[in-house]
């Protein structure tokens, strides 16, 4: 049998058929260039050298400038190739990957197009016959090849176990696509999946930040409450609560406006972190009244960290105006309730104001 009788690609053919980008991206997508030999592979190039008696069988991926072997099966007798898998230069798999058709060669001495062939030339090879390993689109991955080194005389059953055990290479071929592109879409999800994490947990900051100064809003400021008053049920420890609020505030945005007022409502954000441990909760609840929640915290310290804001405040540097704050403290007593200590803060902070403002008052 010898299908070499149609007129065989030229040079230009092969070369536009084994640079076309979508066929090269085909083949990277397997998977399977430079990889590592497969006994998957190996066991169909196996049996088919045993059933045709071909010296060599083997499956080839078609690169851009060298035919890959995947996988080569030698007959008894046959020496080991040297230890590169890459055939370079003009091959037989060519000419089928431009045809996409089977190529069944009995003596390519005899053709003047393959003589040429650098197996040929060299004496290697005589006969060949390579079937087409297409992807569904008919994009030539490679080939699924057995070769002889004398005259040869391909039988139909020789075409037919090549076919057919090319079929079987096609098909986990074609799988590993599939494993290929399930691993890249379950890698887009895990990064998709983060990214809606990460969206979540700005949005969950958003939603419990006060947007001009960075600090915890009254809803965080309500949800940090409950958990540190359940943390107190649990352990007994103390809890102090500061209420602060701006001293003569509708003055000082009539002085410098709006836009001044929150350049000072910032400062003073800035000088309350300062003045807090990572476990406190420092929190904007109102236009401009704050709140510092202080956990394991007595009369005295909360007083302590009252008066450390206060006098930072006032030492400014404020280039404007001055600017002074004044605080109200509450230390949580048995059975109270978030609602009874904000109060009591609330009205320290009053009598603060009352008692000539710019200072610490204690509930």
């Amino acid at each position: 049998m010898d299908l070499a009788l149609s007129p065989p690609a030229d040079d230009v053919s092969i070369h536009t058929a084994l640079s076309d980008p979508r066929r090269l991206e085909a083949v990277q997508r397997t998977g399977l260039l430079d990889s590592a030999p497969e006994e998957t592979f190996d066991r169909l190039t196996r049996l088919a050298s045993r059933l045709t008696g071909a010296p060599v069988v083997f499956v080839s991926l078609l690169d851009r400038g060298r035919d890959f072997h995947m996988s080569t099966a030698l007959g008894p007798g046959v020496a080991t190739p040297g230890g590169s898998r890459d055939q370079m230069g003009r091959t037989f798999c060519h000419y089928v990957a431009v045809s996409k058709t089977p190529l069944v060669i009995e003596d390519a001495t005899l053709l003047p197009v393959f003589r040429d062939l650098p197996g040929v030339k060299a004496g290697r090879v005589r006969a060949y016959a390579g079937m087409p390993l297409l992807t569904e689109d008919g994009d030539a991955l490679g080939t699924f090849c057995a070769l002889d080194f004398a005259p040869r005389h391909w039988t139909e059953q020789d075409i037919d176990v090549l076919t057919e055990l090319g079929q079987s290479a096609l098909r986990e071929i074609r799988l590993r696509i599939a494993l290929q592109q399930a691993a890249s879409i379950n890698l887009q999800l895990v990064e998709q999946i983060q990214r809606v994490d990460e969206l979540n947990l700005r949005l969950e900051e958003l939603a419990t930040t006060d947007p001009l100064t960075g600090l915890r809003n009254r809803r965080a400021f309500d949800a940090h409450m409950a958990q540190e008053l359940a943390i107190v049920q649990r352990r007994g420890t103390a809890l102090s609560l500061l209420m602060l609020d701006v001293d003569h505030f509708k003055r000082v945005n009539d002085s410098i406006g709006h836009d001044g007022g929150d350049r000072v409502l910032q400062a003073i954000a800035g000088h309350m972190k300062a003045c807090a441990r990572t476990v406190d909760v420092v929190a904007r609840v109102g236009g401009e009244e704050f709140a510092v929640i202080l956990p394991s915290t007595g009369e005295a310290g909360a007083h302590e960290v009252g008066e450390r804001i206060r006098k930072m405040v006032e030492a400014g540097p404020w280039p404007e105006m001055p600017v002074t704050i004044s605080v109200g403290t509450a230390t949580l007593v048995e059975g109270e309730d978030a609602e009874r200590l904000y109060g009591r803060a609330d009205a320290a902070l009053y009598a603060a104001k009352q008692a000539g403002r710019n200072r610490v008052q204690q509930a």
